[in-house]
């Protein structure tokens, strides 16, 4: 069961601020307009550590969370802003010499080793680079991760398919466009907190917009709806404001009680 959820990055690609960008939100001294690239923390009743995606900014939201041991690894898929953080996972291994149980579906597990060969080569050099142990993960399934029960099925973002997780009652997804009618009642009525993507108000071809991702929590009856991965045309104290009840914008540190 998870107990607490951590937004380690709530924004886009770009993150915000935006290199070169002088619009008010990349100018804004509200930390909660200072954005990393998407990222969350899982910490479940016992005490484990799980956590989805490793994009560029992974090392500084390991050492702002304080975090020096990672469970299990998830990747929702593998565009830039979710996994070039990749190399820093190595330093893990200077403290328990072992590999980071990692879950990811079985196209991304032969897309990995290709993009960072090295890493799953003999380097003749042990903790040179990450040590992780592979395992594949359904399309559309339920499998255990520690004696925690998890579902994912995966979703179109563009033309790659994301993969999507609940872990009971929590669920997380992020850079897509839709969930289908049959996605929508397999998940509805099960969640009681949802973080999702919604990278601004605008029309947008292959991301949920804000209108969208909250159009998608009253369809699924989530309880409480959190929306991140949010672009530099959202302002948190500005655009939060007339968001439902129901519903809040994500920010970086963004501490989240299930109990």
């Amino acid at each position: 069961m998870i107990k607490r959820v951590v937004i380690l990055g709530s924004g886009t690609s770009t993150g915000v601020p935006v290199i070169g960008c002088s619009c008010d939100v990349c100018q804004s001294n509200d930390p909660k307009n200072k954005r990393t690239r998407a990222s969350i923390l899982l910490e479940t009743v016992d005490g484990k550590q799980f956590v989805i995606d490793t994009g560029p900014d992974f090392r500084a939201q390991m050492l702002g969370a304080g975090i020096r041991s990672i469970d299990a690894l998830f990747y929702t898929h593998l565009h830039a802003d979710h996994c070039h953080g990749f190399d820093d996972l190595r330093a893990f291994y200077f403290w328990d010499k072992s590999p980071i149980p990692t879950y990811l579906a079985k196209d991304f597990s032969v897309e990995l080793p290709q993009r960072f060969y090295y890493a799953f080569s003999d380097s003749g050099y042990p903790g040179a680079t990450p040590n992780l142990n592979l395992n594949i993960i359904p399309d559309d399934g339920v499998f255990d991760v520690g004696g925690v029960e998890v579902e994912t099925f995966r979703v179109a973002h563009g033309n790659v398919m994301t993969s999507v997780f609940r872990f009971g009652s929590f669920a997380y997804a992020t850079d897509f466009k839709t969930f289908s009618g049959s996605q929508i009642e397999q998940w509805r009525g099960k969640i009681k907190v949802m973080v999702a993507s919604g990278v601004h108000f605008d029309a947008h071809p292959t991301h949920s917009t804000i209108p969208e991702t909250i159009e998608l929590f009253d369809k699924l009856e989530v309880e409480r709806g959190v929306i991140s991965h949010l672009s530099h045309k959202i302002s948190y104290l500005r655009d939060g404001a007339g968001l439902p009840k129901k519903v809040s914008l994500a920010y970086d540190g963004m501490d989240i009680d299930l109990t």
